[in-house]
């Protein structure tokens, strides 16, 4: 599998995988360097472990492009793992792996709700990130889903739609709105004020509603570690 670099702060150590099967417009992590090294999951394992982190964010990128070494690293370390992911290459046979080894959570980015505008934003279609949400929810595995809030694209009316259809899945879902950050000239950085109000919609539909105003935006330490 392919890593761009491990970066380490006071909590985790979060691993950055390269390469990605959505082109999402504002990607912060458009892979134009090419730069990145192949790794086993036993030689990830063995750099990991030198830090001794107290928990192992798998981000991209998108982890699940790996998934056969993927799943043998997941259930060969035995430390806490988050898993973040678009979700679309989930699927029930990788779910039920995943289930009753160390892996913590998955974070799962729902990019938009409206079909034409996912595909327009990414260049794919969300009907598998849809199914892999219902099929989480079966599962015993702690998820979370998460929004990029983009003004006058992934704005307050598509926070709503993406509530309501979490929602009919099972209200208890945790939902997360993140705070855009400008990049690729798409739009601009939303207000406390719109983030604030999207929150209040959402949990209109659900009881677990929070955002990325109320998270430290720096890690107290933080440094990368290539490979």
């Amino acid at each position: 599998m392919k890593i761009s670099y491990l970066s380490l702060s006071e909590k985790r150590c979060t691993i950055q995988f390269y390469g990605c099967n959505f082109k999402c417009k504002a990607c912060f992590a458009p892979n134009k360097a090419n730069r990145y090294t192949e790794v086993t999951p036993e030689r990830l394992i063995t750099e990991i472990k030198q830090f001794d982190p107290g928990e192992v964010m798998l981000a991209g990128g998108e982890p699940t492009l790996y998934r056969r070494e993927l799943i043998e690293f997941i259930k060969m370390y035995d430390t806490k793992i988050i898993l973040t992911t678009n979700g679309s290459l989930l699927d029930s046979v990788f779910i039920r792996e995943m289930e009753n080894t160390c892996l913590k959570e998955i974070h799962i980015d729902l990019k938009a709700y409206t079909t034409k505008l996912h595909e327009w934003y990414t260049g794919s279609s969300n009907q598998m990130v849809f199914d892999a949400i219902a099929q989480l929810n079966r599962s015993n595995l702690d998820f979370e889903v998460m929004t990029v809030f983009i003004p006058g694209i992934i704005d307050t009316d598509e926070i709503e739609k993406i509530a309501e259809f979490l929602a009919g899945i099972g209200t208890k879902i945790r939902y997360k709105i993140i705070r855009y950050v400008p990049i690729g000239n798409i739009s601009q950085r939303p207000t406390e004020a719109e983030i604030k109000g999207a929150v209040s919609i959402a949990k209109e539909y659900l009881g677990n509603v929070t955002s990325s105003l109320e998270e430290r935006t720096h890690p107290l330490r933080s440094f990368r570690v290539r490979i």
